[in-house]
């Protein structure tokens, strides 16, 4: 909160100074701080909102979900969010709108100007911009960011290629799998002290199960989509550009990882996955589908399948109640076959920044009740201790490996303050197994080692999935990412590497459109509109979906770049999608929607 008090009154004294410039100004380079004053004004609003969100400004998940939209996702969930932004709109537009105003005003008067009330005025005011901005916070997140976006060289690529393993599992458990991931629910709300008598039935299994403690979060972590990459592949999650994009909306989703339910897939296990918003959110759909699973369902299996109305769901789905009721429908079904399965389930309810209360809930609440985060985590007690139960009472208990954890720590939410005051955050890990005795098991770990700690309690010949290493492996002497980690606290690299796996395409041969948005570009397909960057090579090195003039300015002069968007955005009087390519500073060639659908020649194009 200090520091946050402390960002905007520094914020204030630089807006002062702006308006104070452009007021005095006499010329008409009192555009320039307006100009300025207008971009920092809105970045300040973009950093005020992602740190309501993220407690840490903007980071990874910020810039992931920026770039991609957020396509069904709850947005009543974050009114005061939108509120706050649509504000710090307003007062940029105002100082751009004043500048432009007394432009006009100064250049009607015609009056002879000095250095002191013309030109000086504005520079100050641009200088005081200039100086604001490198010390903002925004900034320096910015910095860190574009730090995780450097080229490997072929020393650093030979290594991470060493470290990264996706060779052939043989898993030789005869269990089944159930694995449960709790929506930001991290081991830190079972903290008495902080949280008394907030997770007393989960706190009762948690003491009966083999749990982990020391399991913290890293770069490339923190989102849902990102949980489940860690904890699936092994990976850190990054994609390619000067920011995350929107995956969801390309084709392939990392196709050159190789994840866990694959490996069990490959060893006869059928591979389902339950979850209560929609798959469509974030690329999860397509990133599950490619990885390993037979069946997925989303929102839509709820609605169509089981005949839930829409005012059944909450702002993101099917309430935990209802998910985890047919989860465990789904565990009988997939027991009584008596063929290998491994089942994963993601619950939503507790989803910042306040929850939602399943109806079997009504009426439950955390104390006074004020505080509605927890009154959702009071809630969860209720529902996943009845889930646990329910699994390890039944007939195939014995048969099976139970697993709930984190998906990622939770982000900002009304329960933050006293989040805050834990001296140490850690994601959750509970293994219950008839074979396993309970217990705590302190280590050194990141998300990315949850994967192969699965993969060894599946008894799988091998301890290691992508960077991660088995937390159950005595010593872990043969850590990856996790070790450079805790020894450096920089995995730049690591994610620099991850964002090789999304194999961007070589545009050769034609560029076609299949009639609507998808645009086929080599062996993948785009969905309109997007912004691409090329190598010499033709290769797409960077991609984006929004902020395509930023983009096109931040190139060096002779970059390929190739665009495709609405046609009457790109001044064509063709209808539809069109395509833009183009070698910056020399010029541009547009294709029509007809063309496109009819194919155009990457030669054609550069």
């Amino acid at each position: 909160m200090t520091t946050l008090l402390a960002v905007n009154a520094f914020g204030a004294l630089v807006l002062i100074g702006i308006v104070f410039s452009i007021l005095i100004s006499r010329s008409r380079w009192v555009l320039l701080p307006g100009l300025l004053g207008f971009v920092y004004v809105l970045f300040w609003g973009v950093w005020q909102v992602a740190d309501m969100m993220t407690g840490v400004g903007i980071n990874q998940s910020v810039l992931f979900h920026f770039f991609s939209g957020t396509e069904d996702a709850d947005y009543r969930q974050f009114l005061k969010e939108i509120v706050v932004f649509a504000g710090f709109v307003t007062l940029a537009v105002l100082v751009l709108a004043g500048s432009v105003v007394k432009a006009w005003r100064n250049r009607v008067a015609a009056k002879p100007v000095s250095l002191t009330s013309g030109f000086l005025p504005s520079l100050i005011g641009c200088g005081v911009v200039i100086v604001g901005w490198l010390i903002s916070p925004w900034h320096l997140n910015l910095l860190a960011l574009k730090d995780s976006y450097v080229a490997l060289d072929a020393d650093q690529t030979r290594k991470l290629r060493a470290l990264y393993d996706t060779s052939p599992r043989r898993i030789t458990s005869d269990k089944n799998l159930v694995v449960l991931y709790l929506e930001s629910v991290e081991s830190t709300y079972f903290d008495e002290r902080l949280f008394p008598e907030l997770l007393p039935a989960l706190r009762e299994r948690r003491g009966e199960s083999l749990h982990f403690s020391g399991i913290a979060q890293t770069p490339g972590t923190g989102w849902t989509i990102a949980g489940l990459v860690n904890t699936q592949c092994g990976l850190p999650l990054a994609t390619p550009g000067a920011g995350n994009n929107d995956m969801g909306r390309v084709r392939y989703f990392l196709p050159k990882a190789k994840c866990l339910a694959e490996h069990l897939q490959d060893n006869g296990f059928r591979t389902v996955y339950m979850g209560g918003a929609s798959g469509k959110f974030a690329g999860k759909d397509r990133f599950l589908e490619q990885h390993g699973f037979d069946v997925v369902r989303d929102k839509e299996y709820f609605g169509t399948w089981k005949g839930m109305a829409e005012s059944e769901f909450s702002g993101w789905g099917a309430y935990d109640d209802e998910l985890l009721e047919g989860v465990f429908d789904e565990f009988v079904t997939l027991s009584e076959k008596q063929e290998p399965f491994a089942l994963f389930a993601l619950t939503m309810d507790t989803h910042h920044p306040h929850g939602h209360i399943s109806p079997s809930c009504r009426g439950v609440r955390y104390r006074d009740g004020k505080l509605k985060s927890l009154n959702a985590l009071a809630c969860a007690d209720r529902l996943v201790s009845r889930f646990i139960d329910r699994v390890r009472a039944s007939p195939w208990a014995a048969d099976t490996t139970l697993v709930v954890l984190s998906d990622h720590l939770a982000m900002v939410n009304d329960a933050t303050p006293l989040i805050e005051k834990a001296a140490r955050r850690d994601n959750l890990l509970m293994v219950f197994d008839s074979d396993i005795a309970p217990g705590e098991r302190r280590v050194q770990g990141t998300m990315l080692d949850v994967g192969p700690t699965l993969l060894s309690l599946m008894r799988a010949d091998t301890a290691a999935l992508g960077f991660g290493r088995s937390l159950l492996e005595p010593g872990r002497s043969n850590q990856a990412y996790s070790r450079d980690y805790f020894a450096s606290d920089d995995v730049m690299e690591y994610l620099s590497f991850s964002r090789t796996l999304w194999d961007m395409p070589q545009v050769v041969g034609q560029i076609r459109s299949d009639g609507d948005k998808g645009i086929l570009l080599g062996g993948n397909q785009f969905e309109a509109p997007f912004f691409s960057v090329l190598n010499e090579s033709n290769k797409v090195i960077e991609l984006y979906f929004y902020n395509f003039s930023q983009h096109l300015a931040d190139l060096q002069e002779g970059v390929r770049y190739l665009y495709a968007r609405e046609c009457e955005e790109v001044k064509s009087p063709s209808p539809g999608i069109c395509l833009v390519a183009g070698l910056k500073g020399v010029g541009e060639k547009v294709f029509s929607s007809t063309e496109l659908v009819e194919g155009v020649s990457a030669l054609e194009a550069f």
